[in-house]
């Protein structure tokens, strides 16, 4: 017999996936070849909001921030 999903698991769920289609949206838009410095910056800013108190706009917020800092990174890190 399997547990009902909680509040808790549904939400982590939900956050699991949301940032598996972010990296999959930040791979496609900076190319493949780019891919190790997306998923660096990624780690990095998920690492910084991962005690948000309320995670319902942290996937948002870890987009905009980890796109900023690709972008002010350097020419070669920018969209193809």
């Amino acid at each position: 017999m399997t547990e009902a999903p909680t509040l808790d698991t549904t939400a982590t769920t939900t956050l699991s996936t949301q940032f598996a289609e972010l990296e999959a949206r930040l791979i496609e838009h900076y190319g493949p070849d780019r891919r190790e410095a997306v998923l660096r910056v990624l780690d990095h800013e998920r690492d910084r909001f991962a005690h948000a108190s309320v995670p319902t706009f942290v996937p948002i917020l870890v987009e905009r921030s980890v796109r900023a800092l690709l972008d002010a990174d350097s020419p070669t890190l920018r969209p193809r």
